[in-house]
């Protein structure tokens, strides 16, 4: 076993997280985890598949995988050598190209740029003179009918009825919105854990008809959504940036697994969800939700 692969063992077992679980939140076979423990890369499909597999390896288990390239490179192979052929047919290619085509290649972005310059200023003159012609326009207007103007102005008695229908329309809005239950009462809601087992909680909601989840990452982590009765709404990636929303209100019982919970902040009707058990202790979490209806 190298120096790096025992490394990553003990922070795996740290984190009590076993191969299969690993296999799971990474999508890496078995056999290249253990691999990569046991410092064998040759079993690998390739040297970039080994930096690849050993970057997600040390993310899942909260390892800064840039470090262990720099403190670990005398063991880890390069792949520089895999993108040379690469490389080299790129350069090939371009001195293929004949002097006169290499010369109109050169000379594209700059005639790119000409034409987007013309087409600004062009838009910009239309612009100009569009605004001209309507200032103009209404100027006109106001200078030709001055008695519109003045009959414009509404009449004590025209204001007083005005006055009259916004404020029947003003009650028949206070009406309407007595009537109907705030945003804030919707998304009112009861979350209580009724149980803990090592990576596995179960948490209840009540006291509400709505059951809305969303889940973002602020990194790079494994999430699936099941219901009670196996079926999947959502089993990948999810990137930087990314949330998934999901509409669960006519589902009694929800399982999240999430292999990453320190990238993962989850939301329940619009509120924060609180982790039954702290990311920094648990990486990797499974949470049963049961819902039950008000």
């Amino acid at each position: 076993m190298t120096e790096l692969g025992k490394r990553l063992k003990e922070a795996r077992e740290a984190k009590n997280i076993s191969l299969d679980e690993l296999q799971e939140m990474t999508k890496i076979q078995k056999r290249y985890l253990i691999g990569i423990e046991e410092g064998n890369y040759n079993i690998m499909p390739g040297n970039f598949y080994v930096r690849a597999f050993i970057k997600q390896y040390a993310e899942a288990v909260g390892l800064d995988s840039e470090q262990l390239f720099e403190e670990y490179k005398h063991e880890i192979p390069s792949s520089q050598h895999e993108e040379l052929p690469e490389q080299l047919s790129r350069v090939k290619s371009r001195q293929q190209l004949s002097p006169k085509t290499s010369k109109i290649i050169d000379m594209l972005p700059k005639l790119l740029m000409t034409v987007l310059i013309i087409g600004a200023a062009v838009a910009l003159w239309l612009i100009i003179q569009k605004w001209d012609v309507n200032n103009k326009t209404s100027k006109e207007n106001v200078t030709n009918n001055p008695a519109e103007v003045e009959q414009s102005k509404n009449s004590p008695l025209e204001e007083a009825k005005d006055k009259e229908k916004s404020e029947e329309s003003k009650g028949q809005k206070e009406v309407q919105s007595s009537e109907q239950p705030s945003e804030e009462e919707e998304n009112m809601h009861t979350l209580t854990v009724i149980e803990q087992n090592g990576k596995e909680s179960t948490v209840e909601l009540t006291n509400t008809n709505q059951f809305i989840l969303e889940v973002a990452s602020k990194g790079t982590s494994w999430v699936e959504v099941h219901n009670g009765k196996g079926h999947t709404f959502f089993a990948a990636t999810l990137n930087e940036n990314e949330t998934q929303r999901f509409d669960l209100s006519n589902e009694s019982e929800i399982l999240v697994k999430i292999g990453k919970a320190t990238d993962i902040e989850m939301k329940i009707n619009g509120q924060p969800f609180t982790y039954p058990i702290s990311p920094s202790e648990e990486v990797f979490q499974k949470i049963k939700i049961l819902f039950k209806k008000s």
